[in-house]
């Protein structure tokens, strides 16, 4: 998936690697396999993480899913700003 810059209102949700590694034994198959994309795709975009800095969820407005040009993914923070974000879900 793509590096990209998002705008923090699309940030939804901070969030860590382990709780996406504990999202993959949902029990709802669909929430699962999201959850190991999502594991799978971030683990190198998440190496240049460094102390301090916060991961995030976004997510585009529903308006854009509804649209079919909705995104979602992981963004990582640094000092309250948006270093970096990768795509992971589009519709």
């Amino acid at each position: 998936m793509d590096s990209q810059s998002i705008p923090s209102e699309w940030l939804t949700a901070q969030t860590t690697m382990q709780e996406i590694v504990e999202t993959c034994g949902n029990p709802d198959p669909k929430v699962a396999a999201m959850a190991q994309h999502y594991l799978n795709q971030a683990s190198s975009f998440i190496q240049q993480m460094q102390a301090g800095d916060e991961l995030w969820n976004y997510s585009t407005p529903n308006e854009a899913w509804a649209e079919n040009r909705g995104m979602a993914g992981l963004a990582i923070c640094r000092a309250g700003q948006i270093i970096d974000s990768i795509c992971l879900a589009r519709n």
